[in-house]
């Protein structure tokens, strides 16, 4: 799906991806990780007002 993904994103003229999941998230990090996706930052605060406030949000990117 990713590569399906990327393919209509390039026939598009963009220029990678970027996605964001929870740092409890294990199975999705791995997967990012996996698929070829780098973390680009990780933000503390995103979730601190909300029942999710132990968690921090991951983003990843993926450039082509």
């Amino acid at each position: 799906m990713l590569n399906k993904a990327k393919e209509w994103a390039l026939q598009k003229g963009m220029k990678g991806f970027t996605l964001e999941t929870q740092d409890v998230n294990l199975l999705a990090c791995r997967f990012y990780l996996k698929a070829g996706f780098e973390i680009g930052a990780v933000d503390t605060l995103l979730y601190s007002n909300s029942k999710y406030k132990n968690e921090n949000a991951v983003f990843f990117y993926s450039k082509f």
